[in-house]
């Protein structure tokens, strides 16, 4: 390789984007399916997200955006959507990220709503399960001093898992809905009411037993196909108070739920998070002993088999223009919608 009088580091300026498709587009900006172009033919399949120019103007807001993007970027765990990159361009900030070839857990959930079937409660628990898993991952992460980082996602919600065609579930979103979430300091709220624990509603310091909470509402949601705290205020009462008082609408869980099931849901759902468990490793074991006890259980090869069956239609190549007008008929035609108005700009990859 000859030599070049360009400095090491501007080598991978040289790197182009070519945008294929649209994939999402929110209150944060929009995302892209895109190419990264390298020498002799290289290419590579990469997710960037643009952001809003109105954001992009707001000093704090990227200040945080950049800390939090930074952070991000050193987490490499097969449940975590990994960042690749962090730019500013003549045409604002965007982030190159890892592209998944799949579906959102909300758009999983959706397209329940016209088949016969529930979801099968254990391919749910699964689901979790490796979600819990990278959850504990980036909870236990330290700084190359070895002092902990003190991650909390503060943003677990169906719409920021999604999952692969080959049955792998995957968190994104880490940190860059509490860089977002600093433009709007009249609520100082971080994340989705529907999906928030008590003390984070409260504006209270949060740990990581807030997102074990978050995770516990998200897997209550996957088992009665609508959020825990939908319908629990036919009293009138503000959804934040509900937030804030930690009042679950339980009378909408299966009736045939397994006790045991049930126990864990409600030990990750307590409204005390001294009550919670004590380590997300431990969310993560407890919900692998239950589906994994007798010796077999679902696997990402048993998501993927079910995936095909039921979602097909969803993840053909081939109809990715249809698959946002399907949902949206969806939308429509639901009457209980599983992605409540968010409290925070959007910065989900759909």
């Amino acid at each position: 390789m000859g030599r070049t009088n360009l400095p090491f580091t501007a080598l991978f300026d040289t790197y182009r984007y070519r945008i294929v498709r649209e994939i999402a587009s929110g209150g944060m900006g929009t995302i892209y399916e895109a190419l990264q172009l390298g020498a002799n033919g290289f290419a590579k399949r990469v997710a960037i997200k643009t952001l809003l120019p109105r954001l992009a103007a707001n000093k704090r807001f990227i200040d945080m955006f950049i800390d939090e993007a930074k952070l991000v970027a050193d987490l490499v765990h097969e449940n975590i959507i990994q960042i690749y990159h962090l730019s500013q361009t003549s045409e604002g900030w965007h982030i190159v990220m890892e592209y998944v070839n799949g579906l959102s857990l909300h758009d999983f959930i959706r397209g329940h709503s016209i088949m016969p079937e529930p979801l099968p409660p254990k391919l749910a628990v699964f689901i979790a399960s490796r979600i819990a898993r990278g959850l504990a991952y980036a909870h236990a992460r330290t700084s190359t001093d070895g002092v902990a980082l003190n991650i909390v996602h503060r943003d677990v919600c169906p719409n920021n898992v999604l999952i692969t065609t080959e049955g792998l579930p995957k968190l994104g979103d880490f940190g860059i809905a509490k860089a977002a979430n600093t433009v709007t300091p009249e609520r100082g709220l971080m994340g989705k009411l529907y999906y928030m624990a008590p003390e984070q509603a409260r504006k209270e310091a949060v740990d990581f037993r807030a997102d074990i909470y978050s995770l516990g509402l998200v897997l209550f949601e996957m088992l009665a196909m609508r959020p825990a705290r939908r319908f629990a205020d036919e009293d009138g009462e503000d959804i934040l108070h509900l937030a804030e008082d930690g009042r679950l609408n339980w009378a909408a869980l299966p009736h045939g739920l397994d006790p045991e099931l049930r126990a864990i849901l409600e030990r990750m759902l307590a409204s005390n998070p001294q009550d919670r468990y004590s380590d997300t490793n431990e969310v993560g074991y407890a919900l692998e002993y239950y589906i994994y006890r007798s010796g077999y259980g679902p696997t990402v090869v048993t998501l993927e088999q079910y995936l095909s069956k039921h979602f097909a239609a969803l993840l053909d190549p081939r109809l990715l223009a249809a698959r946002g007008r399907h949902m949206a008929l969806l939308e429509r035609t639901q009457p209980i919608p599983t992605q409540p108005p968010s409290t925070s700009p959007a910065t989900t990859q759909k």
